[in-house]
């Protein structure tokens, strides 16, 4: 009987590390002139309606002409494109057209929604990868800077597409903070299985949660898992294959959120394969946290993370 209880158990420990592969979208369908990206951005703006909170609208900051480059922004979890307002301030003024699109089932009006619940690694891609889409016709030269879970879509998007010269990963949220990439993978094939519930992200302030007042004071495990799909995917995919753009990973020795060991075998695995990949970590004694790009933060240290990353995006 214990035998066979053994034998079930390592059945499911097996299984249970098997995440269901996420599709590439439909094949991609890059903007051919700026007209037709503006036409593509404002239909899509244009679908935000009263649920969604008027701060996180997407953006686009352009010169009125496609330019040499253009830099696509992608916010973190259960946040929006209101998060990185001042960073395309900066990039704006060093000359780029800045796109910062809203992914899916964020920016709600209401920010106990429970529509983030219903968020797909599915989702996230095709949003990428539109978002790559209309960034052609903004600019000649593509730089994708994501964090954390979009700094996974990200690494998705330089894995898959040869179009981007380059994608700047900050933070990216491939496992919890301390669990090693094997649990990892299983502990989200199991959230996938159980049903979906909410976590505070802090438990004795819930709504009261202070920061940015558009981000969600919760999230959803469903989306949580999802975002670990995706990235396991890139592991997975890593293994076989060389990126095919450039990476820059940029990690914090003080990040308690995410596990920097995963990040750091993504680019083992790149570099293997040919990719050309560097990296640079915040030390530890410059107390720089998971959501390093938020100025309303309260934690927040942008007068240390914005030069290096301005830096890193002009010189990738």
């Amino acid at each position: 009987m214990f035998g066979a209880l053994c034998g079930v158990l390592a059945i499911l420990w097996v299984l249970l590390g098997r995440l269901p592969p996420v599709p590439r979208p439909d094949p991609s369908r890059p903007a051919l002139s700026y007209a037709d990206a503006t036409a593509r951005f404002e239909s899509i703006r244009a679908r935000d309606g009263p649920v969604v909170n008027p701060e996180c609208h997407p953006r686009v900051i352009a010169a009125g002409e496609r330019t040499g480059r253009v830099i696509v922004l992608l916010h973190g979890f259960s946040n929006c494109p209101k998060q990185f307002d001042l960073l395309t301030t900066h990039f704006a003024r060093m000359g780029f057209t800045v796109l910062v699109p809203r992914l899916p089932r964020h920016g709600m009006a209401d920010r106990m929604s429970a529509d983030l619940g219903k968020l797909t690694a599915e989702e996230l891609a095709r949003a990428g990868e539109g978002a790559i889409d209309i960034a052609h016709g903004l600019g000649e030269h593509i730089t994708v800077v994501g964090l954390s879970s979009s700094a996974v879509l990200g690494a998705w998007l330089a894995q898959h597409r040869t179009d981007i010269d380059c994608a700047v990963l900050l933070a990216p949220s491939f496992a919890p903070h301390s669990v090693p990439a094997p649990a990892a993978r299983r502990l989200a094939n199991a959230l996938l299985w159980l049903p979906n519930f909410f976590i505070w992200w802090d438990p004795r302030l819930r709504a009261d949660l202070p920061g940015p007042r558009q981000s969600y004071p919760r999230f959803a495990t469903h989306a949580l898992a999802e975002v670990y799909r995706l990235g396991f995917g890139v592991l997975d995919a890593a293994a076989r294959s060389k990126p095919a753009a450039k990476i820059v990973l940029v990690t914090s020795a003080a990040d308690d959120v995410v596990n920097n060991d995963v990040a750091f075998e993504l680019a083992r695995r790149w570099r293997s394969r040919g990719g050309d990949v560097r990296t640079f970590e915040f030390p530890a004694s410059q107390h720089v946290h998971h959501d390093m790009i938020d100025p309303e933060q309260p934690y927040q240290r942008i007068q240390v993370t914005y030069p290096v990353i301005e830096k890193l995006v002009s010189g990738a």
